[in-house]
């Protein structure tokens, strides 16, 4: 093992979680016949084949999953040595991997992240930006920004803000199907759905004695609600989403909200998740400051 190097774990690990020797040359700013050689050159020293390789990518072998294991912990625990060093020293430097929400990445955070950059000249961050819940320790994830999701036991939460979510389309499309007046008028109208998160497609509505709820299955679904939020300017449908990001938008008027007299009121926060252990290391605690600053307006509105 000692033809291995530190940064030939980091590859391994890398191409098992997205399975493209392209993409991860991307990743590196390498062409892919050197990721080829360096995974050649690895399974060369130990003996055995760890891919599989195929027109439609990688897929690990049996001896790859069980090298997939150590190669893990290996790059773990340098990260937690690096991290810990750091934390005596105070130095903010290494990289952060950040999960996101859709909506929230573009209107929220990548508008501000030239500042938290520009502030900390040795921090690398690294934004994964899907609505898909992830798992923060299998998948290597030093910060999530949640939205109504309790963290685990394991998980310290930092409360970022509130929001409730509401119903909106574009002016366009209500000019020519216009306004529903109550939640059945809905049957009527073209629904955008969420692909990803079913529970997204459950509508509540408060009917003033009640809560009620409209299952909406949708003409038209997104896996994303940034995209949600472009179908709807592109006049396909009545969406719900986020009522800060919505007030934004009917703002700059390129949305409505509609049956607002029937708006839900239940709040859920906003937190930024991180493991136990972690949320002291210098690197991580900027990025959480970062992150309250850039949500100060989902606190301001709650």
């Amino acid at each position: 093992m000692t033809d291995f190097s530190l940064q030939d774990f980091y590859l391994f690990v890398r191409l098992a979680e997205s399975l493209s020797v392209a993409a991860v040359a991307r990743e590196r700013n390498e062409h892919p016949s050197q990721v080829s050689r360096a995974l050649s050159r690895m399974e060369t020293a130990c003996g055995l084949r760890l891919f599989h390789r195929s027109t439609h990518g990688l897929s690990l072998t049996d001896d790859g999953c069980i090298f997939l294991e150590h190669a893990k912990t290996i790059s773990q625990n340098a990260a937690a040595l690096s991290d810990d060093l750091a934390s005596r020293s105070n130095r903010v430097s290494g990289q952060v991997r950040i999960s996101v929400a859709c909506i929230l990445a573009e209107y929220v955070l990548i508008p501000n992240l030239r500042e938290l950059v520009d502030r900390h000249p040795d921090l690398d961050v690294s934004l994964h930006i899907s609505d898909r819940p992830v798992d923060m320790s299998t998948e290597g994830i030093d910060i999530a920004v949640r939205a109504g999701i309790p963290p685990r036991d394991t998980h310290v939460a930092r409360k970022l803000g509130s929001h409730r979510r509401a119903l909106y389309a574009s002016p366009v499309y209500l000019a020519a199907r216009g306004f529903p007046r109550t939640p059945d008028d809905l049957l009527h109208h073209d629904l955008i759905a969420n692909a990803a998160v079913n529970a997204h497609n459950q509508w509540p509505f408060d009917g003033g004695d009640e809560l009620s709820t409209f299952p909406v299955a949708g003409r038209v679904l997104a896996d994303n609600t940034s995209a949600i939020v472009s179908l709807m300017q592109a006049n396909l449908g009545i969406g719900r989403i986020n009522k800060v990001i919505g007030a934004e938008l009917v703002a700059r008027g390129a949305l409505k909200q509609v049956l607002e007299d029937y708006e839900d009121t239940t709040e859920f926060d906003i937190s930024a998740v991180t493991l136990a252990p972690r949320n002291r290391v210098p690197k991580i605690r900027v990025c959480l400051e970062f992150l309250s600053e850039c949500f100060r307006k989902f606190r301001e509105s709650s």
